[in-house]
């Protein structure tokens, strides 16, 4: 019955009318009257509006004062990526002209190969050079293109595909060249190593291989393994052929001295020079200067002292040079 009788106390009071007087027009008021309930929920009800309007001050002010940080990154994203697909275009425009030279290559390799068929004569020579250049497949190029209108495919992936295309071209002609050049290197390999190249400019012979009289006076003959070609002093000499530089320095009777040994069992030997311009162990090609023609030794002017030996033997240089003078 206590607790009863204490709940209708609290119900009473919770609904206990509180009377407000407004002041009116003519100094008539006006009264309110609210229960107490009702007071305090009203009262609630403006807390959390106040609440709620606070937290959207915090939020905008926060995105307001976040503005400009944002808008700097965003810029910096587009300026960004503008870059990107600058280098990408450049990219793609680099591949694209290497892909037309390579082109071109080819072009010009297949022109080579042509030529030196029709002035081989050789049929064997002209056979192996067209194998050299028949290892492609007969349905078309291992690195086949594909394209077509994807949206959805990125541009570095075209950049990695056309570079991936351009990496097969150019591993392809490398072979080819390769082949070519190895080819006509051992066609022409013995003519390099054969000494008849005229190792001058110009000249005239002024003592031939073999008897002569002896050029430092007093009588009598004496045996002349080469031949003398009388120039200009500092005139360049060249090697009359591809080889390894065997001796270069100054030798009694013959002054500054060049030796070199070529293949197939040749040797040149180069004399009375004013200058040399090679080492030992040097490798030499055909018709590089090798030293400048002067008098030095036992001379009487300015010339060059050339020989030609075959296994060990001298030969008379002109068998060689006759045709190539």
């Amino acid at each position: 019955m206590q607790e009863k009788t204490n709940g209708t106390e609290d119900k009473g009071r919770a609904d206990t009318p509180v009377v407000l007087v407004l002041p009116g027009k003519n100094g008539r008021g006006r009264m309110l009257c609210f229960t107490k309930k009702k007071v305090l929920a009203a009262v609630a009800a403006c807390v959390a509006c106040v609440g709620v309007l606070a937290g959207a001050a915090g939020y905008f002010g926060y995105q307001y004062y976040r503005y400009p940080v944002d808008r700097k990154g965003y810029e910096e994203y587009l300026s960004h990526k503008k870059e990107q697909e600058a280098r990408l275009q450049n990219l793609l425009a680099d591949n694209e002209k290497m892909l037309r030279d390579m082109s071109e290559i080819r072009t010009l390799e297949t022109k080579l190969r042509r030529a030196v068929i029709r002035s081989s004569g050789d049929r064997d020579f002209s056979d192996s050079l067209d194998k050299a250049g028949s290892k492609d497949d007969p349905a078309g190029p291992a690195y086949l293109g594909q394209g077509g209108p994807m949206a959805d495919i990125g541009m570095m992936d075209v950049v990695g595909a056309q570079n991936k295309n351009l990496k097969a071209q150019i591993h392809e002609q490398k072979t080819k060249m390769n082949e070519l050049l190895s080819i006509l290197e051992k066609r022409y390999d013995s003519g390099s190593s054969l000494p008849d190249l005229w190792p001058t400019e110009g000249g005239t012979i002024s003592s031939y291989y073999g008897t002569r009289m002896k050029p430092m006076g007093g009588s009598g003959q004496d045996w002349h393994p080469g031949i003398d070609i009388a120039v200009d002093y500092g005139t360049p000499i060249y090697a009359a052929a591809a080889g390894t530089i065997d001796t270069a320095g100054w030798v009694s009777g013959y002054g500054r001295y060049v030796r070199i040994q070529h293949a197939h069992g040749y040797t040149t030997v180069y004399g009375h020079m004013s200058g040399i311009a090679v080492a030992p162990g040097q490798q030499v090609r055909k018709g590089e200067i090798i030293g400048f023609a002067g008098s030095t030794g036992y001379s009487t002017g300015p010339h060059l002292h050339f020989e030609v030996q075959v296994d060990g033997q001298t030969v008379d240089p002109l068998y060689m040079l006759g045709k190539a003078r």
